[in-house]
């Protein structure tokens, strides 16, 4: 019930952050989004959610303490416009453990970046998305419960906030929602799939 509480709390901290309209940024984000940080390393972990992205957006999402993802990610940033956007390239090793199976996952995914918010001079953010593939090693169960056909190879997608303070440039804490699907048929039939709802910690250099 704390855990469920706790994921909650994270969900409308990130849809009210969504929501917020930009307004005039302070210059100090400029003076960081054109360092010379382009590579970023992050590690984060989190619970299964039992529903869709779209509970989990609406706060209706249950969350599993014996079903949870812990994952490594690489990403390199390839173009940046101005100060308010960049595109990164990404790849992660993953391992999902629950109480049926444990998967090994591997991703990659473009993720594209919007770093101007209005308190960025107190609370460094920015907001990301991400679309790839994921494969795991082998079928995951919970997946076979949706879907008897359910596929190694799937449809990826990255909701992430970062929060870093300004005097630490190279440190962001995380927020990710780490999504796999079939992409409404896109990739396999489109009814097998995953969510987790992670927090970590992100490394720049």
């Amino acid at each position: 019930m704390v855990l469920r509480r706790y994921y909650c709390h994270v969900s409308l901290l990130i849809f009210l952050l969504i929501i917020t309209p930009n307004v005039n940024a302070d210059s100090s984000k400029s003076q960081k989004f054109s360092s010379n940080y382009k590579w970023f390393v992050s590690v984060y972990g989190g619970l299964f959610a039992d529903e869709t992205l779209i509970d989990i957006f609406s706060f209706q999402a249950t969350y599993s303490d014996d079903n949870y993802v812990i994952v490594g990610a690489l990403a390199r940033e390839l173009y940046q416009y101005k100060h308010w956007l960049s595109f990164e390239l990404e790849g992660q090793i993953g391992r999902t453990f629950d109480n049926k199976d444990d998967n090994w996952e591997f991703a990659g995914l473009v993720l594209t970046r919007w770093h101007q918010f209005p308190w960025d001079k107190y609370i460094d953010t920015s907001f990301a998305f991400g679309t790839g593939l994921s494969f795991f090693n082998q079928p995951s169960q919970i997946e076979l419960e949706e879907d008897e056909d359910a596929q190694k190879l799937l449809g990826y997608l990255a909701f992430e906030l970062t929060f870093g303070l300004p005097q630490y440039p190279r440190w962001n804490l995380i927020f990710r929602i780490h999504h796999r699907s079939g992409a409404y048929g896109l990739i396999g039939d489109g009814e097998s799939g995953s969510n987790y709802l992670c927090t970590g910690l992100k490394f720049a250099f």
